[in-house]
């Protein structure tokens, strides 16, 4: 185990010597930290004056880490924890806080809304697609229930994308790396005509995979991607904008290799290889079969700057597919699943911005969203030698559904001018109704055809009380909540199927901190948290049968407790830390058995039971240089980074027999990246940049599973590196 004191310790003296470094500057050095400007409440303002616990990484900071998708985050936000899915390595298990949702199913919906320039993206599948342009990032922690409404008890995290520019412009950026890493990003500019301006914005990928197939096919993960962006921008008038953007994304590629890591039952075909084999190959009696996944998408965006405040329509429909193919038997086909999604979504949302002279600002929406989606799980074949006869040695379902959601919402916040205007006092409320409606079609059991619908609707009220004790310090206190809606559980056993489980509720009460010190030379975040979660939607075991088939019961209530801190600070000129810390204590109040068979069965089992993805200290340290270098025409950036990041233990699952299954490891990684930029090349600019990820080359899991005889895990990508050349113009 680790020594938590001593990591504390450590914490605490980076914290204290970060905060005293900078005092031996003085202020006239020009040494300030960049304001940073986010859209976290439906308007622009500075991250230090939004009361959320909120991270943004901008376009710079993600070309620094290398983060071209969602899944490229995971252990660079403290209370965020991101995992591929088992059976599609484009779909992300995201959890923050302790809350989240560790299945892709169509009728289940995720706990943490992820929104690209404000479309609610409505499945996990394809999360870790490449998104070709992005100016930003934002995490926001915590529940989300007013703004962004449905499904964000666990937060929210909005990806945007750049605009297209008003000069013209073209870049070509290409990069190299170890295990025939390649990528070709390039993008064009057509600068404004008569109002109008265009953003082509083109991906493209390959690596052969870190895990060799000594069978047929290609490498395990082996993967392909492409990404593609048009966006154009009209200033139809002085006072109206429209956006419109296409973007879509491709990956192919076989699925992660499932490595045994622990034998539980000697069988002669179940053998686990040596620690030095582990990541270097696998050998299949099967063929590795590729898998594909592929998503589009439209936007457009309306802006009115109307006498009433800014009037914005935002219309989405996006729609994907995925196959995939994955054998979670590490060389011995233990058993191999089939699955293929269709999806698409359609969504509106009318939003207004304003203020009511200077002491009251609004936000006020309507909100629509439907979806109809097929999945089909089928061919679980299962290897004849492990099994008895008993067991089935193939079982599927296919399943259509439709949800629809209605909401509308609305958020003032005032500012009396009693307290010199120092107080703000926001309240919040959102209304809901949300539909579902699934048929499932059992292939393996005899009753077959099944079908249910329901409707929930739930009402999330939110205040927030925010005092500016001076323009670099101000303190805040909320009351927040959200909600998920219910569903569905497609792999349930077929009692398990209906009636649907309910939506799931949190309130949160939270206390928190944003700080400037030392003429800006320093930046402390800070907040501290209580959740009440109720009526968890969680997935368990009630057919022992078989261990293919779970039910989701809402199985009762957890309080998670924590904090999150995050600093930065100019060290010297041109040196910059970067920390950030998050400790979350989540823990069950009752957890109600219903697997079906155990001793335990109706009894509250939450002494036993486990919060998945809820490590108990995260964090991330970074420091970063800049120093122009040269003289005259001769001239250069020089920027250079060092990162790192560490995870608890966790789990990543409630309650199971063999629950040491899902046992995950603590881990922490290293990256680096050294670029010399703003180099003349005739009329154009030249970087160059060389890379390194997980350099201490860190073994460890993503994700791990019990699968009866033995236990099997994915594990991350070993040692990684590179170069980048970008050229400019």
């Amino acid at each position: 185990m680790t020594n938590i004191p001593a990591r504390r310790s450590l914490i605490a003296a980076a914290i204290c010597g970060a905060l005293s470094a900078p005092a031996l500057v003085h202020a006239d050095d020009g040494l300030a930290l960049e304001e940073v400007l986010v859209t976290a409440e439906k308007r622009e303002s500075s991250l230090q004056e939004t009361p959320i616990s909120l991270l943004a990484f901008s376009s710079e900071r993600l070309e620094r880490f290398g983060i071209g998708d969602l899944g490229d985050l995971a252990g660079l936000a403290p209370n965020v924890t991101m995992s591929p899915f088992p059976n599609s390595r484009s779909s992300m298990v995201v959890f923050m806080r302790g809350v989240g949702n560790n299945d892709s199913q169509t009728t289940q919906d995720p706990a943490i809304g992820v929104y690209v320039d404000g479309v609610y993206i409505a499945r996990s599948v394809g999360l870790t697609g490449d998104v070709a342009d992005l100016e930003r990032i934002e995490i926001l922690r915590g529940p989300q229930g007013t703004l962004y409404g449905r499904n964000t008890t666990g937060g929210a995290i909005n990806m945007i994308t750049a605009k297209p520019s008003d000069e013209f412009g073209v870049s070509q950026k290409l990069s190299f790396g170890n295990r025939d890493f390649w990528q070709s990003l390039t993008k064009l500019e057509t600068g404004k005509h008569q109002g109008v301006a265009a953003k082509v914005t083109y991906m493209e990928s390959s690596h052969e995979g870190w895990v060799k197939n000594t069978g047929a096919g290609d490498n395990f993960g082996e993967e392909k991607k492409k990404a593609g962006r048009v966006a154009l921008r009209w200033d139809a008038s002085d006072s109206v904008t429209v956006d419109y953007a296409y973007d879509f994304s491709e990956i192919d590629g076989p699925q992660h290799f499932y490595q045994k890591t622990r034998t539980l039952i000697p069988l002669p075909s179940l053998t686990v290889p040596a620690s030095e084999e582990r990541q270097e190959s696998g050998t299949w009696w099967k063929p590795v079969e590729p898998s594909s996944t592929e998503i589009s998408g439209h936007t457009l965006i309306v802006t009115w700057d109307s006498p009433l405040g800014e009037f914005k329509s935002i219309t989405g429909y996006r729609e994907l597919e995925e196959t995939t193919h994955q054998d979670y038997g590490g060389g011995d086909q233990f058993f191999e699943a089939n699955v293929e999604v269709e999806q698409d979504q359609f969504s509106q949302e009318f939003q207004l911005v304003g203020d009511i002279g200077t002491s009251v600002r609004y936000v006020a929406g309507l909100y629509y969203f439907e979806e109809e989606s097929y999945e089909s799980e089928v061919d679980f074949s299962l290897n004849p030698m492990v099994f008895p006869p008993t067991y089935p040695q193939s079982e599927g379902r296919q399943i259509d559904s439709d949800a629809k959601a209605y909401a509308v919402y609305s958020q003032a916040t005032w500012t009396p001018e009693a307290l010199e205007s120092k107080l703000d006092v926001t309240l919040g409320a959102r209304y809901t109704v949300d539909k579902r409606s699934a048929r499932k079609n059992s292939i393996y059991f005899v009753n077959g055809e099944q079908s249910g619908s329901d409707e929930w609707s739930n009402f999330n009220p939110s205040i927030t009380v925010d005092y500016n004790w001076t323009d670099e310090l101000s303190t805040y206190a909320k009351v927040v909540t959200a909600y998920k809606a219910g569903g569905f559980n497609t792999r349930s056993t077929e009692a398990g199927f209906q009636p649907p489980f309910d939506e799931e509720e949190m309130t949160s009460y939270e206390v928190g901190l944003k700080s400037s010190w030392l003429n800006n030379r320093v930046s402390v975040n800070a907040a501290v948290f209580r959740a009440d979660y109720t009526d968890m939607q969680t997935q368990q075991i009630t057919d022992n049968s078989t261990i293919f088939l779970t039910d989701v019961y809402n199985v009762g209530e957890a309080q998670i407790d924590g904090f999150e801190i995050d600093m930065m600070a100019v060290l010297l000129r041109g040196l910059t830390l970067q920390l950030s810390y998050g400790y979350t204590d989540a823990d069950f109040v009752e957890y109600i058995d219903q697997r079906g068979g155990s001793p335990t069965f109706g009894q509250d089992i939450s002494a036993g039971a486990k919060m998945p993805y809820a490590p108990e200290n995260n964090y991330s340290v970074g420091l970063d240089y800049q120093r122009g270098i040269g003289s005259g025409a001769n001239t250069a950036l020089l920027t250079a980074s060092l990162d790192y990041s560490w995870t608890d233990e966790r789990y990543g699952t409630a309650v199971n027999d063999d629950i040491e299954g899902f046992f995950l490891d603590d881990y922490g990684i290293v990256n680096a990246r050294l670029a010399l930029s703003e180099m003349s090349v005739g009329d154009g600019e030249l970087e160059v940049a060389f890379w390194g990820r997980n350099l201490n080359d860190e073994d460890y899991k993503v994700h791990s599973i019990s699968l009866g005889v033995y236990h099997a895990a994915v594990f991350g990508e070993p040692k990684s590196f590179g170069f980048d050349v970008k050229l400019s113009f």
